[in-house]
């Protein structure tokens, strides 16, 4: 009896150190993990008829629910003004590339000051609002590495 249950010991330990065990709060790189974790927050702006929306609300993005956070995030920004305006036309996700990413140079500080996408060279650190502030918060580390991992894997 006692060899058995040390070889089920080992067998648990083995699949805990191989990652078979999850998280259950962590974040999936996935569009429902990543709308359900943090971007709904973005809906009380970023819909057709938001409470936040304003004339000078980005026109492409709809949070409203994962499908239509992703199928957005397929466009490109519109309608932005001001110091803004230089990133009109730009792609909100270019997919294995989150690095050069809109969507995350607005909620990550360090993309944002090393943002440099020689396609749109008026769409900078200083072009790129910080949209992490009014939301709220930043995502954390988990929902942002997701996020990464998500558009590094093609955004699908």
């Amino acid at each position: 009896m006692i060899a058995k249950t040390a070889r089920w010991t080992l067998v648990v330990a083995a699949l805990l150190v191989s990652g078979c065990e999850t998280d259950p709060g962590a974040v999936e790189a996935t569009a429902v993990s990543l709308h359900d974790s943090y971007f709904n927050k973005c809906s009380s702006c970023h819909t057709p008829d938001a409470p936040g929306k304003t004339a000078q609300t980005e026109q492409n993005l709809d949070f409203s629910t994962a499908e239509t956070m992703q199928a957005s995030l397929k466009l490109k920004a519109k309608g932005l003004v001001g110091n803004q305006a230089g990133c009109n036309d730009v792609p909100f996700v270019e997919a294995g590339n989150a690095a050069g990413s809109l969507l995350v140079a607005v909620l990550d500080e360090a993309t944002r000051q090393a943002f440099d996408n020689s396609k749109y060279p008026s769409c900078d650190g200083t072009a790129i609002s910080a949209m992490d502030n009014r939301v709220g918060g930043a995502p954390d580390a988990a929902t942002l590495a997701a996020l990464k991992q998500w558009i590094n894997d093609g955004a699908n």
